[in-house]
């Protein structure tokens, strides 16, 4: 085992710890692998440049506090346009930063703190082109950009992790194979956990194989996304189960519980949800196929399929759960099936009797999100452009004079689907 403290660091909160860690890092790498150790007390540090085959092992009493930019690696200087966010993109500006490199764990107990009051800045966990890392039973608190933030890696554990007053994503996986992320507490202001098939490495990467189970999500954004930045990759055989969404105490209900979009031509493909509770989520399900075509020369819609969702409970939502495609580009082979949806006092703002289904824009090409179509013709389902939509044993309940206002189901350019609400059957 190789102690920090052996390696001249400090923990006292006040020194700059980098380069003892890493000197500690550089000697178990040397010997072939290993346990870096911290002890108790507060680690200050600028970038730790973490290596094959160590583990890093946080003690209970130990935390890891991100320092001064200064002391935080530069962006990376890209011979390309990478069509996404700064925070996709880069990967540099961390303080763990994993960098092809494999057999990594970062474990033990301990506490990283990103030490920021506000969004931008270094990520905690930066893991970039690497194989076999497992991130367990740490705490992230305070972080400026996405906590735990993946991309183009493959064998990823990530469980047991606590992610407290995050000011962007929590969990983000982009164009990441083979991942499993279990047992996780997320509370961020930005999407919870986010799935990816971005551009930021100049080239198309699917993301694939990702289970994501036993989790409790809080955010002011989506709890489970596949997207926004949805090309040019795409998503196979994508799953989550068995868990909790809920919204930020103090702050507004989240847009989306579970959403799945495709807008820069991704092909999404046999993605399930079961076992998810929801509470105040605006809206409990919203898949889009669209067309804003980011880092396409011409932009050309991509496809999705093979969607089923099942066992959802979910409290205080205020909007329809929302299946659309675009003209000449269904989505198709969708599933819901038992799901419950309670609608609470928000819900009665979108309640509007004029509205109906040819009054819906398209916004073929605008970010995804719930609320993009604006007011909707009905208040518990709307579905349109799609094909082969299957709805089972979904109820869905609104104060009784509000739902007489309008229908609870419309389908618009739907084909060859059956879809049964509450107690009565729509065929088209």
């Amino acid at each position: 085992m190789f102690d920090v403290k052996d390696f001249g660091a400090k923990g006292d909160g006040q020194a700059n710890d980098a380069g003892a860690i890493d000197a500690a890092i550089d000697a178990c790498a040397a010997a072939g692998g290993g346990t870096v150790y911290f002890p108790s007390g507060r680690y200050l540090s600028g970038t730790i440049h973490v290596k094959s085959n160590v583990r890093i092992t946080i003690s209970p009493g130990a935390t890891i506090a991100i320092g001064d930019d200064d002391d935080i690696d530069m962006i990376e200087d890209l011979e390309y346009n990478p069509h996404a966010d700064n925070e996709t993109t880069y990967f540099n500006c961390a303080l763990f930063r994993l960098d092809r490199v494999e057999n990594v764990h970062i474990d033990g107990g301990g506490t990283i703190d990103g030490n920021r009051q506000h969004r931008h800045g270094p990520k905690p966990i930066s893991v970039r082109r690497c194989t076999s890392v497992t991130i367990r039973d740490v705490k992230i608190v305070y972080a400026p950009n996405y906590a735990i933030s993946c991309i183009d890696s493959e064998f990823l554990v990530v469980d047991g992790v606590w992610i407290e007053n995050a000011f962007a994503d929590g969990i983000d996986l982009d164009g990441c194979r083979f991942a499993h992320i279990s047992n996780c507490r997320v509370n961020s202001a930005d999407d919870g956990i986010c799935l990816k098939s971005s551009p930021a490495l100049g080239e198309a990467i699917d993301c694939a194989h990702v289970t994501v189970t036993n989790c409790h999500v809080a955010t002011s954004c989506n709890c489970f996304k596949l997207g926004t930045e949805s090309g040019p990759g795409g998503f196979t055989d994508i799953s989550i189960s068995n868990c909790t969404f809920d919204k930020q105490p103090l702050s507004r209900a989240p847009p989306g519980g579970i959403a799945i979009e495709s807008v820069d031509g991704a092909e999404i493909d046999r993605v399930t949800a079961s076992n998810i509770t929801m509470h105040h989520v605006s809206c409990p399900v919203f898949i889009r196929l669209g067309n804003r075509g980011r880092a396409q020369k011409v932009p050309t819609p991509g496809s999705l399929q093979n969607v089923s969702i099942s066992n959802i409970v979910a409290t205080e939502a205020d909007l329809p759960c929302i299946i659309s495609g675009l003209p000449g580009a269904r989505l198709k082979h969708v599933t819901l099936s038992d799901i419950s949806i309670e609608y609470g006092n928000a819900a009665s703002a979108h309640v509007d009797a004029t509205m109906t289904p040819d009054k819906v824009p398209e916004s073929i090409d605008k970010y995804p999100d719930p609320r993009m179509f604006g007011e909707l013709p009905c208040w518990a389902l709307y579905c349109r452009h799609a094909e082969n939509v299957r709805v089972a044993n979904m109820q869905s309940r609104l104060e009784a004079g509000l739902a007489k206002k309008k229908p609870a189901v419309v389908l618009d350019d739907v084909i060859r689907s059956v879809v049964k609400v509450d107690e009565y059957m729509l065929e088209k």
